[in-house]
């Protein structure tokens, strides 16, 4: 459950993220500090753009989820990280799910607000740019390794990534979804994962795997 900071401290929050020159006074009344425990959502895929957010402090974790269950971690942010950027000007819905990675501070800012002040400013327009930009160099890099290492490397990632995220060694798994989102077939897939767990690095059974090595499958992607 979220809870809101006492109003003294949003100013002080907002110097702390380096924000004090993008965030005028007159429009602190409107704006509001949320903090928010390790996995709780602060973003669900398809809500309505309301609200822009800026990380005051800590981290967190985007990601897609299939019909099925299946969780893809899309990207890390932390302090001074923008979330609603893309939505905002492509005005759409929100593209991705957002959960705290770790207890974070968040900054939120009513959709009002930034229509009629905030987009008027060149520094905060400029400051939401350089967000898209380095989103898209990361995305960029992501995508560019992707295509250069093995699929074993990238079905190791998603393992670790996904057990990291919920904290627990077993994750549901649906292999022809995994397939499709790492861009091989079911055979491919089949085999990748029997190699793991002939080496002793995973557990498969029905709609789920448990990893019983986790510094073995750690190694096995720190190719990316």
């Amino acid at each position: 459950m979220t809870v809101n900071k006492p109003r003294p401290d949003l100013r002080a929050a907002i110097v702390k993220a380096n924000l004090q020159d993008l965030i005028p006074d007159e429009i602190l009344p409107a704006l509001e500090i949320k903090r928010y425990k390790k996995n709780e959502t602060v973003i669900s895929t398809g809500n309505e753009l309301t609200e822009f957010f800026i990380i005051i402090e800590g981290k967190v974790a985007i990601h897609n989820s299939s019909e099925k269950g299946n969780i893809a971690v899309v990207d890390y942010l932390e302090r001074g990280g923008l979330l609603g950027d893309i939505e905002y000007f492509h005005k759409c819905q929100y593209l991705h799910t957002v959960i705290a990675a770790v207890p974070t501070e968040i900054l939120r800012i009513p959709l009002e607000i930034m229509n009629s002040t905030l987009t008027r400013s060149v520094p905060f327009l400029m400051f939401m740019c350089s967000s898209i930009t380095e989103k898209l160099m990361r995305s960029s890099i992501q995508n560019a390794r992707s295509l250069l290492y093995p699929a074993r490397n990238k079905l190791c990632k998603y393992l670790l990534q996904t057990s990291e995220l919920f904290e627990t060694p077993v994750i549901f798994f649906v292999s022809k979804e995994v397939a499709s989102m790492l861009g091989i077939s079911d055979r491919h897939l089949r085999r990748l994962l029997n190699e793991l767990i002939d080496d002793g690095i995973i557990i498969k059974e029905n709609k789920t795997v448990t990893i019983v090595d986790i510094n073995k499958l750690r190694q096995y992607s720190s190719y990316f």
